[in-house]
């Protein structure tokens, strides 16, 4: 797509698609405004690319998030009419306990938090070990791509690093958990524009979640118990001061809400035609 005579092939046939037919472009991310908070690197290209794509006429859009597409709508003066949201969703949950016998996190009467994604060295997770660290009352468990350096390290005897999963195995572990976890920094846009698919991935599987206070996920569970939200910084004192009762609690309002977040119920009611 860096090379212009291809690039303009491309967009002269998506301007044509478009006039024609029903395009319909589905957006799970903002390339550039997440490689910026991310820390990665920064190609101008991606925001030359996005200006390319959002202003396409008659071009539909599909976002994963509410607030993507209120900034996109807003940037690029999408009507309405072009634009819709279908969040994240995740699978139904299945039953491997047949793989995992007599697991020592499982056999605990403790609080067992969970953090199921990627793992990159770097990315709050040093942070979020450390909030854990050597908690008596309570278990941490991690799994994701991109851990193999926490097998390098000595971890508290609470915390468990699990490995990487199968999408499906790795959702019936989150399951034998309590709560799941997304300890996003608050302060970066892309963190507050974005629904992480991990919201999804623990409600389905019967978690409550424990969130720094993110903008789209204070919209869109502003009436519900089935997420607490505090600042990052104050993590420890809440987790150490958590009431067992007040999970139980999330728990059963996750039950009444959780099968929504299935990618069954989340496209059901779209036509697509």
């Amino acid at each position: 797509m860096k090379i212009v005579f291809f690039r303009k092939i491309v967009f002269y046939l998506l301007k044509k698609i478009s006039s024609r037919n029903k395009l319909i472009l589905e957006v799970n991310d903002l390339i550039y405004e997440q490689s910026i908070d991310l820390e990665l690197v920064v190609d101008d290209f991606f925001s030359f690319l996005q200006d390319k794509l959002y202003t396409i006429e008659n071009c539909n859009y599909i976002f994963a998030s509410n607030e993507m597409k209120h900034y996109v709508s807003e940037k690029y003066s999408i009507l309405p009419k072009y634009s819709t949201v279908i969040v994240n969703g995740a699978p139904e949950l299945c039953d491997y306990s047949f793989m995992f016998n007599n697991e020592e996190w499982m056999n605990t009467d403790k609080l067992k938090f969970v953090y199921a994604g990627s793992l990159n060295k770097g990315r709050q997770i040093e942070d979020l070990l450390a909030v854990f660290d050597n908690d008596k009352d309570n278990l941490l468990i991690v799994l994701g791509n991109e851990g193999e350096w926490l097998e390098e390290i000595e971890l508290a005897n609470n915390i468990f690093y699990l490995g990487n999963f199968e999408e499906k195995i790795a959702h019936y572990l989150v399951s034998k958990c309590d709560i799941g976890i997304i300890p996003y920094n608050e302060d970066r846009f892309y963190y507050n524009l974005c629904f992480p698919t991990k919201v999804s991935f623990y409600l389905t599987a019967g978690l409550p979640i424990f969130s720094t206070p993110l903008k789209e996920l204070q919209n869109v569970f502003y009436n519900d118990d089935v997420i607490l939200f505090n600042s990052f910084s104050d993590w420890k004192n809440v987790i150490m001061n958590i009431d067992k009762k007040y999970i139980e609690k999330m728990k059963k309002s996750t039950d009444l809400i959780k099968n929504k977040y299935q990618w069954d119920f989340l496209l059901k009611r779209f036509d697509f035609k």
